[in-house]
């Protein structure tokens, strides 16, 4: 895997304090593994179900059942407490909860509660998402005060991600942004409302990458609709140079299952060749039986996809659309992935400090290895998020060039004798950070 989430509306931080010094541990044991990213997700403005005293309760259909206004109840099978307690839906409206694998209607308001009729048989787990297809609810803060004691543990561990749930337009990433301080930490937004999705290009703009939440989003928009927003939305990333991740009933089915459905790996190969950067895995491994399993799994649909997927295409249309005039950074970046075409080079090499240039190389999807070397350890973790890099950490002692295409060599992603093209930062009279100068070079 290339990142690792921990969402912390369902765990503690305790909980995620022990995974990520495991995860961090392993890496510091095995020097040939390759990085992974630590991405925090926080809850932000989603209302979720409140707890329930024996756990999940089955539901039937034209059953009666009351959402209560107060999270001090604890809930059996005729009610529930939810995280929003303002006068909202009204009679005959829809709620759908768990990403709508259950759902409502309203037949009732009373004083502290909402009476409902069950739409369809179904299973209530406590800490699920709730959905007012109707609504759009904006009074509700994009970080409440757990989510601010979340961002500040995300920065106090030193996390490489943190995304919110539920972002609604530029303003909440704005919130987030300001509460990260002067935190390296990268910001991926969620989309996952009709709100979020119809303000897209602006938090586009804001963020720095992005997670197409499918399952909250599908409960709040019509579905053919989302599997259309899902390729523009896509496209415009792709545009933009920034990763774009598909989330939330992935391989669904291989929670209990062994194998995903034929329809499940054709979505997932779809989304690769549509240009997403990759792919989350929520239940499936978090609480599915099949864990290494369906990581197996995703891994060969992505690499077969990938291996049928005409990049070359792909790269004449990224460079027929760039803006002009092109920033010096995005230049060297396609001249290096069209350079390395025209000369048949087997590896990209490119040194960069915090990531900016090997990110617009990967936007315009080489067909060859890319190797990111830099001298930043968080740098090297965040750069797992763009497409078909291999992030390198050095330490900037000795010659860097050198270690760098013997690492290349060594892990495998080229042979002594071929050609490399090699990109590095800044000279004399340049902005630091900017990328300069490219190479092409015989690997040693």
């Amino acid at each position: 895997m290339n990142l690792a989430r921990l969402n912390l509306s369902h765990c503690s931080h305790d909980f995620a304090v022990d995974v990520i010094a495991n995860l961090r541990k392993i890496q510091l044991e095995d020097q040939d593994r390759s990085e992974v990213a630590i991405w925090i997700d926080v809850n932000g403005p989603k209302v979720r179900t409140g707890k329930l005293e024996n756990g999940p309760v089955s539901l039937k259909k034209g059953d009666n059942f009351f959402f209560v206004n107060d999270l001090s109840v604890v809930g059996d099978n005729t009610k529930i407490a939810t995280t929003y307690t303002k006068e909202l839906v009204q009679i005959g409206d829809l709620m759908c909860v768990d990403d709508g694998a259950i759902s409502f209607v309203v037949t009732e308001r009373l004083e502290n509660s909402i009476r409902t009729v069950v739409e369809n048989d179904g299973v209530l787990a406590e800490n699920k998402g709730i959905n007012f297809p109707q609504h759009s609810i904006d009074d509700l803060p994009a970080l409440s005060a757990k989510d601010k004691a979340d961002v500040a543990f995300a920065v106090e561990q030193e996390v490489d991600y943190v995304s919110v749930s539920c972002l609604r337009d530029m303003d909440d990433i704005a919130e987030l942004r300001m509460l990260l301080g002067n935190s390296s930490i990268k910001i991926l937004a969620k989309i996952e409302n009709k709100k979020g999705m119809d303000n897209f290009e602006s938090i586009l703009k804001m963020a720095d990458g992005i997670i197409i939440d499918r399952g909250y989003l599908g409960a709040e928009v019509e579905l053919e609709l989302v599997v259309i927003a899902q390729k523009k939305m896509i496209n415009m990333a792709n545009h933009a140079g920034k990763p774009i991740f598909i989330a939330n009933q992935i391989l669904e089915s291989m929670r209990t299952n062994y194998r995903p459905t034929r329809s499940e790996a054709a979505d997932v190969c779809n989304a690769v060749m549509d240009g997403a950067d990759g792919l989350v895995l929520s239940a499936e491994t978090a609480v599915g039986q099949y864990v290494l399993e369906s990581l197996s799994t995703i891994r060969k649909i992505c690499y077969k996809a990938e291996q049928n997927t005409n990049y070359l295409e792909y790269q004449m249309k990224a460079m027929r659309n760039v803006t002009k005039p092109i920033h010096i950074n995005e230049s060297i970046a396609s001249s290096a992935v069209l350079a390395a075409r025209q000369v048949g080079a087997s590896l990209i090499v490119i040194f960069t400090e915090l990531g900016g240039t090997a990110r617009l190389v990967a936007k315009y999807r080489p067909v060859i290895p890319v190797l990111a070397a830099t001298t930043i350890k968080q740098t090297a973790r965040q750069l797992e998020a763009a497409f078909g890099l291999v992030p390198s950490y050095h330490d900037n002692s000795g010659n860097v060039i050198k270690e760098a295409l013997e690492y290349a060599t060594q892990i495998g992603l080229c042979k002594s004798g071929e050609i490399a093209i090699v990109t590095s930062g800044q000279v004399i009279g340049f902005k630091e950070g900017t990328t300069t100068k490219m190479q092409v070079m015989t690997i040693p």
